[in-house]
């Protein structure tokens, strides 16, 4: 069984290491390797001791080990498009490579969905990496659908095609 909970500031040095090392694995091959390995894990951790703890609407939850140490992340509030009021965004999930398979992931993603729904949004939507075939899968495998919707975005000189997904936060009639 996994354990999740609330993020906490104290878990920001954590975090960025999961941040990092999840990026160089899970985007080996599908991102330029010099974006990869310009990563900083300092700079992820100073992020997240900007954010945390977060408050409603923003939901920043994490799976912890036995030990209690951080071993995935989950990130998601109000959608930063002009996507229409009930509308919330997964800004991110990863879990660290060495758990991967685990069911944290999975757990995460719960957790947040019901997070949202208690917060009163009705659909989430996420950009994923249009050759991201594995985490595609995983939502997918989850309920999330295409939307239709796709950009490019550049990163330090490298484009990036995204793919959105959306999910319906409405809870089955009983």
């Amino acid at each position: 069984m996994v354990t999740t909970r609330a993020a906490r500031r104290e878990d920001a040095g954590a975090l960025g290491e999961v941040h990092v090392t999840t990026w160089r694995s899970a985007y080996a091959g599908l991102l330029p390797q010099a974006l990869l390995d310009g990563l900083s894990a300092q700079a992820s951790a100073a992020r997240w001791r900007g954010l945390l703890p977060c408050s409603p609407p923003l939901v920043c939850l994490v799976a912890v080990d036995r030990t209690d140490q951080p071993t995935g992340f989950a990130f998601a509030g109000p959608h930063r498009d002009d996507a229409g009021p009930g509308t919330a965004e997964l800004y991110s999930l990863y879990v660290h490579p060495d758990h991967d398979g685990a069911g944290a992931g999975t757990a995460l993603l719960e957790r947040t969905r019901h997070q949202l729904q208690a917060a009163g949004f009705t659909q989430a939507r996420l950009w994923v990496l249009t050759t991201n075939h594995h985490a595609r899968g995983f939502y997918e495998r989850r309920g999330w659908t295409a939307g239709g919707r796709s950009r490019v975005e550049t990163r330090e000189g490298a484009e990036l095609h995204e793919t959105q997904l959306a999910w319906d936060l409405t809870p089955p009639p009983p």
